[in-house]
């Protein structure tokens, strides 16, 4: 396999160099649809099936859901922890009992996030060794969190420099810090959607979606990798979806909630 499989920005450049490739904005809207893979995963069903709906494993989809596959179903290439690559299929490639809402879309009626969520959240972040300081006081947990993922994705996109015990590595000089901007609230935004958290897109991006304003500089490699990253942090993106609803009853501790390392 190419050493730049996983490399978005080296895949991105090598399709459009032959066939049209999906718009960044379509891109962020389809990989906030797929929480339930990782946003690296998501982006590349996006330039194989630019209309899947849901996807699955073939074991998955007969032991999960009691589906089988259609005899053309067309397999889709996703990256996999300790082998290079597995095979998955969209629910149009299946054929069996209807597949529940709630799989398909997983946040799409979930409640607010709750202020225990986010000392949840603050607790396994100090844990991780991630003690982010200087975070502005709010009235909602919805905001607080969303300013949290803005300063978590400004580190793990490397604008906040180096930290090697968490394997960030400082991003180029960006004298301006109009890209670093950009990079943070696509992060920010693509992880709201993902865990159901209503924060609105802001700054150049705000612009870019809602105004058709000229695309800024970015890594798209940088945007879905730091994504992993933050939502791996928690478990994944339903899990953390899943945190920052916590209600803790007032006689137990947060950390008899916190079930990572």
């Amino acid at each position: 396999m190419d050493e730049n499989v996983n490399s978005f920005d080296a895949l991105y450049a090598e399709v459009g160099s032959h066939r049209s490739v999906m718009p960044w904005d379509e891109l962020l809207g389809f990989v906030r649809r797929f929480p339930q893979i990782a946003a690296f995963n998501a982006a590349l069903i996006a330039q194989q099936k630019a209309g899947a709906i849901f996807v699955e494993t073939e074991h998955a989809w007969q032991q999960k859901y009691d589906r089988l596959l259609n005899d053309d179903a067309v397999a889709l290439i996703v990256l996999h922890p300790f082998a290079p690559v597995r095979f998955v299929y969209d629910v149009e490639d299946t054929h069996g009992p209807p597949v529940p809402d709630a799989a398909i879309n997983p946040v799409k009626a979930v409640g607010a996030p709750t202020w225990d969520g986010h000392r949840i959240v603050m607790d396994v972040l100090r844990r991780k060794g991630l003690n982010l300081v200087g975070l502005p006081k709010t009235q909602s947990p919805t905001v607080m969190l969303g300013r949290v993922l803005y300063e978590l994705a400004l580190v793990y996109a490397g604008h906040r420099g180096s930290h090697s015990k968490l394997g960030i590595v400082a991003s180029e000089t960006d004298i301006e810090g109009r890209q670093a901007r950009f990079e943070a609230e696509c992060i920010t935004w693509l992880i709201a959607g993902r865990i159901g958290l209503k924060v609105a897109a802001t700054g150049s991006l705000k612009g870019y979606l809602k105004h058709g304003e000229l695309l800024p500089p970015l890594s798209r490699d940088r945007v879905l990798h730091s994504v992993n990253a933050i939502e791996k942090l928690f478990g994944g993106a339903l899990k953390f979806g899943e945190i920052v609803r916590e209600d803790v009853p007032s006689l137990f501790p947060l950390t008899e909630y916190l079930s990572f390392p």
